[in-house]
């Protein structure tokens, strides 16, 4: 049974709007929000746990043979306006619960993507998208980078930040220090004393480190990591997107 719901100011919506623009809130109540038929349907088909679903009155006969059974709500177009970020979205929303990470089963990995502070949604999104393509399907992040359950992340992502294994660390220097004794190769992506990608060897399992889009990543984590790696460039351009090159990394790596 369906429930139509007409006010802006209904409880769900409220809480749904939370789940979508407050980082804090997200990670008290263990949910995440998603917009748009296909990302919702891609979020249900990978088996997250639905809190609560959304189709806007306009689309519903388009929309309703695709939805589940229960927590399904008709919202106005009033409603719609609200949730929805842009215009590309289709008047399907969505709150889902997220799920516990184990770190156990992170660094089970034989490919281990880390982050330090990618701030940027859509950078943050696009490396994750790349790194599910290319079967990095764990990841370790610091505080300072772009929240994996962010709107834009997930849809910039194509769902790879949701769908992965994300394990969230403070001290990622201590962190590096720990995955050398486990075994990794720890390899940083940098500048400084670099060799070119192509005249390493990288055994498995591999730890990739990605840094800050403008400041790179710290001279504790580089110190710590056992290898340190470039990409060969013309030299008329001093450094890549961090998104780019993280997707030519991860390729070579694959």
């Amino acid at each position: 049974m369906t429930v139509n719901i007409e006010s802006k100011d209904n409880p769900k919506i409220k809480y749904a709007m939370k789940a979508a623009d407050d980082r804090t809130f997200r990670r008290k109540e263990g949910v995440f929000f998603a917009s748009t038929s296909k990302v919702v349907a891609d979020i249900l088909d990978f088996g997250f746990e639905h809190r609560m679903i959304f189709v806007c009155a306009d689309v519903r006969e388009k929309h309703m043979d695709k939805m589940p059974g229960e927590n399904v709500f008709i919202i106005s177009r009033r409603v719609r306006d609200k949730l929805s970020e842009g215009k590309t979205e289709d008047g399907v929303y969505a709150v889902f619960s997220t799920r516990s990470v184990r770190a156990e089963k992170v660094l089970e990995s034989e490919k281990l993507l880390v982050l330090q502070d990618v701030q940027d949604p859509g950078n943050m999104g696009a490396i994750m998208r790349t790194a599910l393509a290319f079967g990095f399907e764990n990841a370790v992040v610091t505080r300072g980078c772009a929240d994996v359950y962010s709107r834009k992340v997930i849809r910039s992502s194509m769902t790879a930040s949701v769908k992965m294994n994300v394990l969230k660390v403070d001290d990622l220097a201590a962190f590096t220090a720990d995955l050398n004794k486990k075994g990794f190769c720890t390899v940083a992506s940098c500048l400084d004393g670099a060799k070119e990608l192509e005249e390493e060897k990288i055994p498995r399992p591999v730890a990739l480190y990605i840094g800050n889009e403008g400041q790179g990543l710290g001279r504790d984590v580089i110190a710590a990591c056992e290898k340190r790696v470039k990409i060969p460039m013309s030299g008329k351009i001093e450094s890549l997107n961090a998104a780019v090159s993280a997707a030519i990394l991860m390729w070579e790596l694959k």
